[in-house]
């Protein structure tokens, strides 16, 4: 079974509860990987945005994933 963004998430804040630049890059390759940034990853993203899980060059990264993602609508 496919894990969710949603799990991958929770996954890498077990440790700190923030999601470094290390670890966004990874969820961004998992978002890519097919070329695509569904309506499930948008929601995981932005919720996690929200939350502020992430470090500063974290949030930078993902966050213009999420911006590029928008703008394609």
């Amino acid at each position: 079974m496919a894990r969710t963004l949603a799990d991958v998430i929770k996954e890498v804040l077990e440790d700190d509860n923030k999601i470094s630049k290390y670890e966004a890059k990874v969820i961004r390759e998992l978002i890519m990987a097919d070329g695509v940034v569904s309506e499930e990853e948008k929601s995981s993203l932005t919720k996690a945005l929200h939350n502020n899980d992430f470090d500063d060059e974290a949030r930078e990264l993902l966050s213009g994933l999420l911006l590029r993602s928008n703008m394609k609508d």
